[in-house]
């Protein structure tokens, strides 16, 4: 099961209660390839934040609305005896309502396709080509329709 560690507060447009259904969704398809309990760090940060982490770690000069990082080879991430964390994912809550606002939807679902997104880029899902982009954007539709409904 995947579990979110809220570092810090979440807006207000992210009701409490969606946080467990996305874990439960993205869980089913960590369970696909193993058992136990998974960690995530969740943080929001202004755009100035995420814009300097996007420029130092993805070379791009610009806020963005999500970034992951991923724990997985990084001796700085500590590990409990009962959870392994998957690792972090940064949010900026300014850049994200502004994404909500360019597709139309709710403060809430961009959140939800957000954290989703985060969720599939820690479990090894990317969009560096046209097939794998298809696959994960199918796929993290799908649990934003589920956690929403």
């Amino acid at each position: 099961m995947i579990t979110y560690d809220v570092i810090g507060k979440l807006p207000k447009s992210i009701p409490p209660r969606l946080l467990p259904r996305i874990a439960r969704e993205c869980s089913r398809l960590r369970a696909k390839t193993k058992n136990g309990s998974w960690q995530i760090g969740l943080q929001c940060v202004p755009a100035s934040k995420i814009q300097q982490l996007n420029r130092v770690y993805a070379n791009e000069n610009r806020p963005t609305d999500v970034l992951s990082f991923s724990a997985d080879g990084d001796p700085s991430f500590p590990k409990q005896a009962s959870e392994k964390e998957l690792g972090d994912i940064v949010i900026a809550p300014a850049v994200a309502r502004e994404g909500a606002k360019r597709r139309s939807v709710s403060p809430a679902e961009e959140f939800v396709r957000l954290i989703v997104h985060g969720t599939l880029h820690l479990l090894g899902y990317d969009h560096s080509d046209a097939r794998k982009e298809k696959r994960m954007f199918s796929i993290q539709e799908s649990i934003v329709k589920n956690v929403l409904t």
